[in-house]
C-alpha cells in the first residue's frame, strides 16, 4: 500500500502531465481525434478548471496532514 506522500506525489505527476497535454492541445501541438467526445475550447477549459480544483483539494490535504 502506498503512503500518503506517495499518493500525493503520484497526483502531482499526473496533474503535471495533464496540464502539459492541455497546453499542447491549446497551442495546436497536440491534435485530439474523438468519436463523439467534446474537445472544444470550452471543454478543455472545464477540464483544466477541474484539474486545478482537485489539485487545490490535494494541497489542502497536504497542509492539514503534513
Amino acid at each position: 500500500m502506498e503512503t500518503h506522500a506517495e499518493v500525493v506525489q503520484r497526483w502531482h505527476d499526473l496533474r503535471e502531465m495533464m496540464i502539459q497535454q492541455l497546453d499542447m492541445f491549446e497551442s495546436g501541438a497536440l491534435i485530439l481525434r474523438s468519436n463523439g467526445v467534446n474537445t472544444s475550447a470550452e471543454a478543455m477549459a472545464d477540464l483544466r478548471r477541474s484539474i486545478l480544483e482537485f489539485d487545490a483539494l490535494i494541497a489542502k490535504d497536504e497542509a492539514d496532514n503534513p
